[in-house]
């Protein structure tokens, strides 16, 4: 995947996009993906013979999809870059704490908010989407744990959000990122979620500019999510409640403490003006 590679190492920079340009990708992205479908509803209704093999198929059409609507996006709104690339390297602690960071973000999440979001219908056509994928674990971990953290970071970290704080306040871009990312998912319940997730990932990019660290994100948060609070949500009984109030503020205490953690600088990250101001 060399447009991760060019992406991290920033030989591609992103154009200036504005949020009606934002809107506009939003729009673009969704029904490129739509008609991405119409070959993969004509395989299931060709190959109702294959019936064993089909979700496979449909998950290998779904994943060339993407790839050609990323290429796509990439190729409109990216340029080549000739500044030095930024040297890569991967920071253990930094890795460490986002994971950190998503883990009390979900402890909080799944303790609280979870248990409003869940009284809002599901609409059927995404209930549907999540029961097909269930049919072949392989390919419910691929698809919600390795495909879309991909995909979505790309889109609206790699692009979105970076090509948007190239044009105006940084955290206006989050805000409106985050929001545009809830309204792709399409339904209320998944949309809460992905606004606050939206939030979290996306000031990780920006205070990091790594679009591996968002992918790693995006992955703990779904590698939770269809784990750990699938379990917390079947806790019941006497001391229920108390043990929900419990883990939500053991996920707050985490996600301030992993936060603070992650910002802290070493003293090499530090501005050669500010080192020496320190030396005084």
């Amino acid at each position: 995947m060399n447009f991760l590679r060019n992406i991290e190492k920033g030989t591609l920079s992103i154009k200036k996009i504005t949020i009606t340009k934002a809107f506009f990708i939003m729009i673009l992205t969704v029904l490129l993906e739509s008609l991405g479908q119409i070959p993969i509803v004509i395989i299931n209704i060709l190959s109702k013979e294959y019936s064993t093999t089909l979700p496979y198929i449909d998950f290998v059409a779904d994943v060339i999809v993407k790839y050609f609507v990323i290429s796509l996006l990439l190729k409109l709104y990216s340029k080549i870059s000739y500044d030095i690339p930024r040297k890569q390297g991967i920071d253990r602690k930094k890795f460490i704490s986002v994971a950190v960071i998503i883990i009390g973000f979900r402890l909080a999440y799944d303790n609280s908010l979870i248990y409003l979001v869940n009284k809002i219908p599901m609409p059927d056509f995404i209930s549907q989407a999540f029961g097909e994928m269930s049919i072949s674990p392989i390919i419910l971990i691929l698809s919600i744990a390795v495909i879309a953290p991909i995909y979505e970071e790309v889109i609206f970290r790699g692009i979105l959000l970076k090509g948007m704080a190239n044009k105006m306040d940084p955290n206006l871009a989050l805000i409106i990122s985050a929001f545009i990312f809830a309204l792709v998912h399409m339904n209320i319940p998944q949309g809460i979620n992905a606004f606050l997730l939206g939030l979290i990932i996306g000031a990780i990019y920006l205070s990091s500019n790594s679009i591996y660290l968002c992918i790693f994100a995006h992955f703990i948060n779904n590698s939770v999510g269809i784990t750990l609070s699938g379990s917390l949500q079947l806790l019941s009984g006497k001391y229920s409640m108390m043990t929900h109030g419990i883990l939500f503020l053991v996920g707050i205490t985490i996600l301030i403490f992993a936060y603070r953690w992650y910002t802290l600088k070493k003293p090499e990250e530090q501005l050669d003006i500010y080192k020496q101001f320190i030396e005084r």
